[in-house]
């Protein structure tokens, strides 16, 4: 009996790693994903694994490359329709980008880091070139933050938390870019956020509940300790855990803070509304105002899979809510159609305001809001 030919490593091999660790990071986010999950997901050992990449970061370099390869050539349309039309063709081939920029590439190394946020930044400049060539009554603010808006919107091709046929998607996506690109805004002027420490609350247990929504914000679930919390907010020993019993308990409390803070905005819109329109105006001022005390933490990146269930059922609710609100203020809209512009409408809120140079200016509020109004009702 002749023995077993021996088994030959694939040609591909290199690739089929990178693409499983690209669908594992956007599934549950690099902090949560190891080398051995990620052999057993392949279907090679650890160390075979680890005879390509020597370490997760080196793996997290190759498909950030292997991803953003071809989205460092410019634009080369002009007129408006013909360049939101190239820029989706760009993209759509590529819509693992959106969730890598959006979370994953924070985590790389600062020098690759720096490339991306630069091929961003390139990107933005295209469709402010687009835009000056599109209206005339743009100030620089206004422009960067009408770019970026198209930037945030365009990346819905590809974001995960979206879910809607491609083509669907597209016209979507296509409808909301030319909103953004002819939405009315109002003068960046100089006003601008200063910078404030604020007070801090007396209650230990509002102050560890805040320090978890900053920590957890800026470093991530998986990066952030209890004692680092219990540290900032002057909360240490037996005291912490007798206000919270866990970190998961503590995310469970950040989220729902988060989502209450929603609703009642929300209520106070329809309280004051008369008019389905002005009802949608005041709900997204709601959410503006919303997001920038709370919209930089992400739901679904902790690991904590009871929590985040629970957090993403209420926004989803919440959602709902605009949904029905779009469709009164548009009537006939389909309600996948109007659910596709809630969903783009809300990720360029919460993109815009995590972007130091738009959320500077208080204006920001006041034109991000008119962007979005403008996206919902395709005018």
């Amino acid at each position: 009996m002749s023995a077993e030919p021996p088994r030959r490593r694939p040609k591909d091999r290199k690739q089929q790693i990178v693409g499983q660790a690209r669908e594992m990071f956007i599934e549950l986010g690099y902090p949560n994903v190891t080398m051995t999950a990620l052999a057993e997901r392949v279907g090679i050992t650890a160390g075979a694994l680890y005879r390509h990449f020597s370490t997760k970061n080196d793996l997290l370099d190759a498909v950030l490359r292997d991803s953003f390869a071809g989205f460092d050539r410019p634009l080369t349309e002009t007129a408006l329709e013909a360049a939101v039309d190239e820029a989706i063709d760009v993209v759509t081939p590529h819509p693992h980008v959106a969730d890598l920029w959006d979370r994953e590439v924070r985590y790389a190394e600062p020098g690759l880091r720096r490339k991306y946020v630069d091929v961003m930044r390139a990107w933005a400049a295209e469709f402010g070139r687009v835009l000056r060539a599109h209206r005339g009554d743009l100030d620089e603010g206004t422009e960067d933050l009408l770019a970026w808006a198209m930037q945030s919107g365009l990346a819905c091709l590809g974001t995960s938390t979206i879910h809607a046929q491609p083509a669907n998607r597209r016209t979507a996506v296509r409808s909301a870019l030319l909103a953004i690109a002819s939405a009315p805004v109002t003068p960046t002027g100089s006003s601008r956020y200063a910078p404030s420490a604020g007070r801090t609350p007396v209650s230990r247990r509002e102050r560890l509940l805040l320090a978890a929504a900053t920590q957890f914000a800026t470093q991530g679930y998986q990066e952030t300790s209890m004692a680092g919390i219990g540290a900032a907010a002057d909360v240490t020993g037996p005291n912490l855990y007798s206000y919270f019993a866990s970190k998961a308990e503590l995310l469970r409390a950040v989220y729902e803070r988060g989502t209450h803070y929603l609703w009642i905005g929300l209520d106070a819109a329809f309280a004051r509304a008369g008019q389905p329109d002005e009802a949608l105006r005041l709900v997204i001022a709601s959410y503006v105002e919303h997001a920038r005390e709370w919209g930089s933490l992400e739901v679904g990146r902790s690991g904590e899979r009871e929590v985040e269930a629970e957090t993403l059922g209420a926004q989803r609710e919440y959602a709902a809510e605009w949904i029905a609100l779009v469709q009164e203020v548009v009537p006939g809209l389909a309600p996948p159609a109007a659910r596709l512009r809630v969903q783009i409408g809300l990720k360029v809120i919460n993109d815009l305001l995590r972007t130091p140079r738009i959320a500077r200016f208080t204006s920001a509020d006041v034109n991000l809001a008119a962007v979005v109004h403008a996206i919902l009702t395709g005018t």
